[in-house]
């Protein structure tokens, strides 16, 4: 009877990994159920290691200048799964597990003097141009002077779903401590982008004649990548009981994911038609798009969690289950960096192809 209600107790802990932080927890008092359930809120951070490290813009302001960066915040997502126990003594099972997380930022700067400048470090049409002494900034439209604005909106949508079955068992060499071998299919869809906005004076020069003005510009851009894979999942996962209401559990597990991404660009400038852009014929309207359709994407992902479980039994037979922990999911592909490069322009942009997942949980179990 030990080895049934251990073997029991693992496949409730340990039901699921990553992001789905191991299934149910908690020691069943009655070994004929077979059905459970968890939700679980997440608390984490997505991030690529690219958009939340790429400065925006710079500000000089008194002779000081600054750099600004993307940000994007930790936010709230979900976890959610669905169990079945089967086999000999239910020692095995299989869970089906759904995970959504998001994180979104936006940072903003301004300059408010002519005496100022703000610099678009991400524009793939403006660059600058010619210098004139009697003003800080250079011509061309990449150095505003004020009043001048910057404003980008940062995200990271991700999603993943695990159909998990696993083999339950007790250590043959340690005493309360039970290990988990487990294989699967997992499928993950990550997206992530930004849209900026910047407003100031440009210093327009005409190349033929010298002759300077000052004009208003207005710069947009969007970028959005998409990235979609699906493969197999391998993991181990170990409980130590601690006493007899408390466990430490926690789980390693690795997958091997295929399929494609698609990344996309899109810019548009508006001025004066009578203001000089370097490389641009004099219309007042200029844009520049650049796109990537249905590549292929490979990455190898490697996801690990540790947690402290209880469990408390219900009056009607029933079982109810509390874990928290932490979780890391790693997504490592040996695609190229995401370039941006403008046809007219020495301007280059830079975006890592790899994604981390990092979280604190709560998880809630039931067993029926």
């Amino acid at each position: 009877m030990h080895f049934v209600r251990k073997a029991s107790l693992l496949s409730l802990i340990i039901a699921n990994s990553s992001l789905s932080f191991a299934g149910v927890m908690g020691e069943v008092q009655d070994d004929s159920k077979r059905f459970f359930g968890y939700v679980s809120p997440i608390y984490g951070s997505l991030s690529d290691d690219g958009i939340n490290r790429t400065p925006f813009a710079d500000t000089i302001v008194g002779g000081a200048q600054t750099a600004l960066m993307t940000n994007t915040d930790s936010r709230w997502g979900y976890s959610l799964g669905l169990g079945y126990k089967f086999g000999p003594e239910n020692g095995h099972d299989v869970v089906l597990s759904y995970t959504n997380l998001k994180n979104r930022g936006t940072v903003a700067t301004a300059v408010t003097s002519d005496s100022d400048v703000l610099v678009n470090r991400l524009s793939q049409i403006v660059r600058s141009q010619f210098e004139n002494p009697a003003f800080i900034a250079s011509s061309g439209g990449k150095e505003m002077i004020g009043p001048a604005s910057a404003v980008v909106s940062a995200y990271y949508d991700y999603q993943t779903a695990d159909l998990i079955t696993h083999r339950n068992f007790l250590s043959s060499f340690l005493n309360y401590v039970h290990f988990s071998r487990y294989y699967g299919i997992k499928a993950s869809e990550f997206k992530k982008g930004f849209s900026a906005q910047y407003a100031g004076t440009l210093i327009s020069i005409d190349p033929n004649a010298f002759n300077t003005s000052l004009e208003p510009l207005t710069d947009h851009m969007n970028y959005a990548a998409k990235y979609f894979g699906i493969g197999p999942r391998i993991g181990m996962g170990a409980a130590w009981d601690l006493t007899r209401y408390f466990s430490l559990v926690g789980d390693v597990s690795a997958s091997l994911l295929g399929g494609t991404y698609k990344t996309s660009w899109n810019e548009a400038l508006i001025t004066t038609p009578t203001a000089f852009i370097p490389g641009y014929q004099q219309t007042g309207r200029y844009s520049y798009s650049q796109n990537s359709n249905n590549r292929l994407w490979t990455s190898l992902v490697i996801g690990s969690n540790l947690a402290i479980a209880t469990h408390f039994d219900l009056k009607n037979g029933s079982s109810v289950g509390v874990q928290g922990g932490i979780n890391t999911e790693q997504y490592w592909t040996n695609t190229s960096p995401d370039a941006i490069r403008g046809n007219k322009t020495a301007n280059s942009l830079y975006f890592n192809q790899r994604l981390a997942i990092r979280d604190v949980f709560v998880k809630f179990s039931y067993f029926a």
